[in-house]
């Protein structure tokens, strides 16, 4: 019954030492492995000891050996049993483990109450222990008096004095084995408890570190500042760190002391002043940079009050020459190119070269030159064909380029071809046909200026149904003729004479020679006639459209091209060529404006041109202008197209 009691009291301690933290058990293993022995062999030996074990009075030397064989049985069968225990204890212990690294998640305040009710728990269980062996040594007292009874009444019996001695003995025995058992088991009992509040205490401070370092954590995580002023107190910091968690590893294996506690406490108190100081430099850094800031500002603020009023004193001046400045570079802007026109100019180039890279890949796909040439073929057969010979010949031609500009079938001799069978083929048409009209003027009109009218009579039916068409058409005969836009840019700075020439529109042939002025007068001339005849072409009756690109268009060209600073040869043949074509149209719809504009020329740019140009061009020019004025009227062109051609 003894041994059943010490047990279950062992199992109940150890429960609790481990519910409250597996390094309290480990560190208290030494005091529990002592008070189960003590308390096992007295239980062991109390029932079998009934006279004097040591002294001049003990048994004989047989019944001590019996003594101690039964002594060593029973130590045997406890040894196995504690094993047995530790065995549990020790999966309890790997258990507990596990739960431990999920338990340190948990928050301050559920760890401290959990402790507290841990501790009073604990302390109730011993109270209530105690008092069932305060019980049970009260009923072993009671039964050992009674024993004395026993023993007084056979010593009256038989007269003996040694039994009455031997009682003596025992009851002396028994009391201060009782004594020391209880003085061991409160001794063990204060030590657990002292080491659990212990424990608890350094536990507390580990938290409040944590919590601390936590929140300098997030300090320097708010603060740009915090970082650099983190660096003084990083060391200190590490210091903190490094004796907490060492302290925390001494307590798994060691006995915990008030020496630990205080180190603890110390390290807590160490590591919020550091925090303190932290927020003060950042605070003190702050001020410090509020105050440079207003300083600054207020420098800042005196200097510009300074800068101030020495601009305003040379205000007037600056002004003044700025404003001289700005007209002057008008005034060169505007001998070579208005700043609408060229604008519109480098919005054209930024289209024209974002279409042409839509079809890129269809150029550069080997597997599909067939269909390329295919293309070209549907394209150039009925330009080249194209002419004034009847409406229904400009209809047929219309209505197979419109067909291939809309993805349909169109029969090219015995070849039939869709441009939408390829997702770039619409685009590489529509640039191709674009790209194809304008050079019709370079290659036919320059030498069959009649040829330009049916041209452009289909190129205004096909840019009315098709308006990214005339887009690019635009753009092509810009990139051609730059005096379309019109524009006569200047040789710039470190510019080449190549570079140059090609952006007045000369071409250079193989060897890298420029093209001759007259046979660049000539081409020129051709674009420039063929876009005059789209100015003033007509749409055809069948459709319910009218020019996209009309005769006004005409008009702001010449009033921007007569405003740039002449050239010699190619500004007298432009308008030449101009009034040539669209004279005639012209004069029937500005009437006295178009006078007015004649004498100009004769008189004022005439007088300019006198200056710079001795060429035929100028004469012609000069000629066709004392005619129109003399008789007042201009021929339409020959080769016009009538009204009810198609």
């Amino acid at each position: 019954m003894e041994e059943t009691s010490y047990s279950s009291r062992d199992d109940y301690t150890r429960s609790g030492i481990r519910n409250c933290d597996i390094s309290m058990s480990e560190t208290l293993a030494d005091f529990t492995r002592l008070r189960i022995s003590a308390l096992t062999n007295a239980a062991e030996i109390s029932p079998h000891i009934t006279e004097v074990t040591i002294g001049p009075r003990s048994p004989k030397t047989k019944e001590k050996v019996k003594v101690d064989a039964i002594s060593n049985n029973n130590n045997q069968e406890f040894v196995d049993l504690l094993e047995d225990k530790v065995g549990e204890e020790l999966r309890y212990t790997l258990l507990l483990k596990d739960y431990e690294e999920k338990l340190q998640n948990n928050s301050e305040d559920l760890f401290k109450n959990l402790l507290e009710k841990m501790v009073a728990t604990y302390a109730d269980t011993m109270q209530k222990y105690w008092k069932n062996q305060s019980d049970e040594w009260k009923r072993k007292s009671l039964e050992l008096r009674a024993r004395k009874l026993l023993m007084a009444k056979q010593l009256r019996e038989n007269d003996n004095l040694t039994v009455l001695e031997k009682a003596r003995l025992d009851e002396q025995n028994c009391q201060m084995i009782n004594q020391q058992t209880i003085e061991n088991m409160n001794r063990i009992l204060d030590e657990q408890n002292k080491a659990t509040v212990r424990f608890a205490a350094i536990t507390d401070s580990r938290t409040k570190i944590c919590m601390c370092y936590n929140e300098i954590t997030n300090i320097v995580q708010r603060e740009p500042l915090a970082k650099e002023i983190l660096e003084k107190y990083i060391s200190s910091l590490n210091t903190v760190i490094g004796n907490i968690t060492a302290i925390m590893d001494f307590c798994k294996t060691g006995t915990i002391t008030d020496k630990e506690v205080k180190q603890s406490e110390v390290l807590s108190w160490n590591i919020e002043n550091i925090k303190q100081k932290i927020i003060d430099d950042i605070n003190l850094v702050k001020q410090q940079e509020l105050l440079n800031k207003q300083i600054e500002e207020e420098e800042a603020r005196q200097k510009d009050i300074k800068e101030m009023e020495e601009q305003e004193a040379k205000a007037a001046e600056t002004a003044r020459i700025e404003q001289g400045l700005l007209q002057q570079a008008k005034r060169a802007q505007s001998m070579f190119y208005s700043e609408k026109n060229y604008t519109y100019y480098k919005e054209l180039k930024s289209f024209l070269d974002c279409y042409e890279s839509s079809y890129k890949d269809l150029l550069e796909n080997t597997n599909l030159k067939k269909f390329r040439f295919d293309c070209q073929k549907a394209v150039n057969t009925p330009v080249n064909a194209l002419s004034s010979v009847s409406g229904m010949h400009m209809r047929d031609k219309f209505d197979k380029l419109a067909k291939l500009l809309r993805g349909e079938k169109v029969q090219v001799l015995d070849t039939f071809v869709m441009a939408s069978q390829h997702p770039q083929g619409l685009h590489y048409c529509t640039a191709l046909l674009a790209k194809k009209i304008v050079r019709q003027g370079d290659l036919l009109v320059s030498s069959n200026p009649e040829a330009a009218f049916p041209l452009a009579a289909v190129t205004v039916a096909l840019w009315s149904q098709f308006p990214e068409f005339g887009k690019l058409l635009e753009a092509y005969f810009h990139r051609q003729c730059p005096y379309l836009v019109p524009m006569m840019l200047p040789q710039k700075e470190g510019q080449t004479d190549k570079e140059f020439y090609m952006s007045r529109g000369y071409t250079y042939n193989d060897e890298g020679v420029v093209e001759k002025q007259d046979k660049f007068l000539k081409r020129m001339s051709g674009i420039f006639r063929l876009h005059c005849a789209i100015w003033i072409a007509k749409t055809p009756k069948f459709m319910n459209a009218s020019n996209p690109h009309s005769l006004r268009y005409g008009w702001q060209w010449l009033a921007s091209f007569i405003n740039l600073k002449p050239e010699p040869d190619i500004s007298a043949t432009l308008i030449h060529d101009f009034f040539t074509v669209c004279g005639s149209e012209f004069l029937r719809h500005y009437g006295k404006q178009c006078t007015k504009l004649l004498k100009l020329l004769s008189t004022e740019y005439l007088a300019i041109l006198q200056n710079i140009d001795e060429g035929g061009p100028k004469t012609r020019f000069e000629v066709f202008l004392q005619s129109v004025l003399k008789t007042g009227h201009i021929p339409p062109p020959n080769g016009l197209l009538a009204p009810n051609t198609w």
